[in-house]
């Protein structure tokens, strides 16, 4: 569902920054290591807390062609508190295949966090951007 609020704080920032001459703080790099088949998409997702795995709602994506073990992403944000969230649709429908509720397809999320009975919670895949550019590496797993 199409999130208004959401929407509007993000407008009003950027209003802001753009009134004030802010220049984005810093880009980060997700890099995707241990990507082993190359059909589909890796699909990238930046996530703040409040739409944390919202299906519609992230701070940014970016789908990247598996042609190597390792693919990598950039994004431009704003100082502030992130989480990323990556899934290799390798069959390219659009979500993440499930059998019995566990996953059919890799994945993998900022800080090496490995779910246990559901998806993480934001926290444990928290990382903070400020004035530096930020890399991180993610490990798909199966």
């Amino acid at each position: 569902m199409f999130n208004v609020r959401a929407v509007l704080k993000r407008a009003v920032f950027l209003g802001a920054s753009l009134a004030c001459g802010f220049t984005w703080a810093a880009t980060l790099t997700v890099t995707v290591s241990n990507v082993v088949e190359e059909a589909g998409q890796i699909r990238i997702a930046v996530y703040d807390e409040e739409n944390w795995l919202s299906t519609e709602q992230r701070v940014a994506r970016q789908f990247v062609s598996p042609e190597s073990v390792s693919v990598a992403a950039s994004f431009e944000l704003p100082p502030g508190t992130y989480a990323v969230a990556v899934l290799h649709d390798v069959n390219d429908n659009g979500e993440m295949d499930r059998r019995m509720r566990l996953p059919q397809e890799p994945y993998g999320f900022s800080n090496g966090v490995v779910p246990r009975f559901g998806p993480p919670k934001f926290a444990d895949a928290a990382f903070t951007v400020a004035d530096e550019d930020v890399n991180i590496t993610i490990e798909l797993r199966d």
